[in-house]
């Protein structure tokens, strides 16, 4: 009976849109089960119904033979046999996600531009399947490149012999990749922004930093190199990387610098890259406020620019002072957002003092503010424990005072109390006013702008859009692997971190032909996992079927505009 179940749910869904259902039912305390064949369909309503086509009877009495008989006369049909998939399948692999993928990598037209660079490459061996396999895997199974080859064991990816995919030759369509970046980047980005029938207006630009777990040493010029880590991770080796994105959300262009690279000294640089490289003049730029400095904000102003960007308040006696004039405006709703127009004073790197003027846009959330306060007051009320904990101790106390001065910087909290070692204590002081203002920062934040367009809403909803290329470098540095990266020459460093963008920008299309249904491109890579290739033998001759597609996985397929997968696929 298990050999029943397996071969019609698994194998008659080859041949028809049926489905096995087992109907029970209670009489006299005794529950019976029926076997009967099922299809789904929709209504005029287009709610998905079942019909019953064929009642097969009470399931104990369902005999082996029959079964067998039932089966084999069903795959009669295809020349199968159930002697052939009871013991002959040798092969199972996923393949709904791998269709999905290559509908995506055509719709960007891929293989044309790999195609138009390859020509005066030199290269011989088959550069899109080695390229295609390492942007797929990257989305379906992040892994080393060695790893890599282990991976096409599990899936079926039409027109790539996998007898034929090198580990040298990973690495040489990396180089391929990173020595044609910006030809390849541009033609990508501009099939994204056709396929969304977009221009580049508004250009949103945000850094992250990535470390290196593989103890390699360091030479001269180094792109490897100790910077400030969003990992927190100060003790390793780590590069900086600059993704710039559009107002919907789309990843256009990437950039590696060295891990010491300050985030504000980039910012020049990649505008009048990509002034040049797309041809635009009107850029509004969204940025973070580490990338504000003087020089940066009189570039902008006088290269024609409009901006959105972040005011560092607590550095700032100028917020800190637009803060508690928003104060006084606060509105009793859980939010307020507050404007002022005022002159700046910006001293450049060159020792001149130039004068400008700016949009503040101050904007409070009561709910933002009262979680800030509580991690605060809790975080507090740990280290105070702490310290209790640490004088209670039978050590030196010069020893308590170096344990207390850890855990407040552990806490991030050296802002807040002065730790003074005294003759016979250690001293621990509450800097009162700077809890004060802390407490009346809770909530707000700033930002600057010289855009006369926008209203003050629409400037602070445009900054909030930052979380794009937020939600961006969580998929890079997660979902895609970026790290671990075990590459160490500055070329292959680079190259892989291309590999990463590229998928990312495929899972953005992804997720993009999904919000129909709204459903992550991840979720559906799992549920299109399930549709798989078998492989056997039979008189000689090597033969493949594929499963059913359900009704969860063709939705998938059509909202990104594929056809369903079928054995002409194969």
């Amino acid at each position: 009976m298990k050999l029943f179940l397996f071969a019609i749910k698994n194998i008659i869904y080859y041949i028809c849109a049926m489905f096995v259902k087992v109907s029970r039912s209670k009489r006299n305390n005794k529950v019976h089960e029926t076997l009967q064949i099922a299809e789904s369909y929709r209504d005029e309503n287009g709610k998905v119904r079942h019909r019953i086509l064929l009642h097969l009877g009470p399931k104990d009495k369902f005999l082996e033979k029959d079964v067998d008989t039932l089966i084999n006369g069903l795959l009669r049909a295809k020349g199968l046999t159930l002697l052939d998939l009871d013991s002959q399948i040798d092969n199972v692999k996923s393949f709904g996600q791998i269709w999905a993928l290559t509908h995506l990598w055509k719709e960007l037209k891929m293989s044309q531009i790999i195609a138009r660079q390859k020509k005066k490459s030199g290269i011989k061996f088959d550069l899109e399947a080695h390229l295609k396999s390492l942007i797929f895997n990257r989305l379906d199974d992040p892994s080393s490149k060695l790893k890599l080859l282990t991976w096409l064991e599990t899936v079926y990816l039409p027109g790539v012999n996998k007898e034929e995919i090198r580990y040298e030759y990973l690495l040489r369509a990396m180089d391929f990749l990173i020595e044609r970046k910006e030809k390849i980047e541009n033609h990508v980005a501009s099939r994204l922004l056709n396929l969304f029938n977009q221009q580049l207006k508004v250009c949103f630009y945000d850094l992250t930093s990535s470390y290196f777990e593989a103890e390699n040493s360091l030479v001269e010029g180094d792109i490897r190199c100790y910077g400030y880590s969003r990992d927190h991770r100060e003790d390793k080796e780590q590069i900086v990387i600059g993704v710039v994105m559009t107002s919907d959300g789309l990843p256009i262009a990437h950039y590696v610098f060295p891990g010491n690279t300050a985030d504000r000294s980039t910012l020049q640089e990649m505008l009048s890259d990509i002034r040049r490289r797309f041809k635009v003049k009107d850029i509004q730029l969204v940025a973070d406020k580490g990338l504000v400095s003087s020089d940066n904000l009189w570039h902008l102003i006088n290269q024609g620019y409009e901006f959105i960007m972040g005011e560092a308040v607590r550095n700032s006696k100028e917020g800190k002072a637009i803060i508690k004039e928003a104060t006084a405006h606060k509105s009793k709703s859980q939010e307020t957002i507050y404007e002022t127009i005022k002159e700046k004073v910006i001293k450049l790197r060159d020792g001149q003092k130039k004068t400008i003027q700016v949009r503040y846009v101050a904007s409070y959330n009561a709910e933002m503010a009262l979680k800030r306060y509580k991690t605060r007051i809790n975080r507090i009320n740990e280290f105070l424990e702490l310290v209790e904990e640490i004088k209670q101790k039978t050590i030196a106390l010069e020893d308590k005072y170096y344990q207390i001065k850890s855990v407040l910087s552990k806490k991030r909290l050296t802002r807040f109390f002065k730790v003074n070692l005294k003759e016979d204590n250690v001293e621990i002081i509450k800097k009162d006013e700077v809890l004060t203002e802390e407490a009346m920062l809770d909530g707000w934040f700033i930002v600057i702008s010289n855009t006369e367009q926008l209203s003050k809403e629409d400037i602070i909803k445009r900054y909030k859009d930052l979380k794009y290329v937020e939600h961006g470098f969580y998929e890079l540095k997660h979902s895609l692997n970026l790290r671990p990266n075990y590459h160490w020459t500055e070329k292959r460093i680079k190259a892989h971190v291309m590999v990463c963008f590229l998928a990312f920008q495929m899972a953005v299309l992804f997720e993009k032909r999904l919000s129909g249904i709204k459903l992550s491109w991840e979720r559906a890579m799992e549920r299109l996992r399930r549709v798989v290739v078998v492989e056997w033998e039979n008189e000689g001759r090597r033969r493949k079927g594929l499963s059913r597609v359900h009704g969860e996985q063709l939705e998938i397929f059509n909202e990104i505009g594929s056809s369903k997968p079928t054995l002409l696929s194969l």
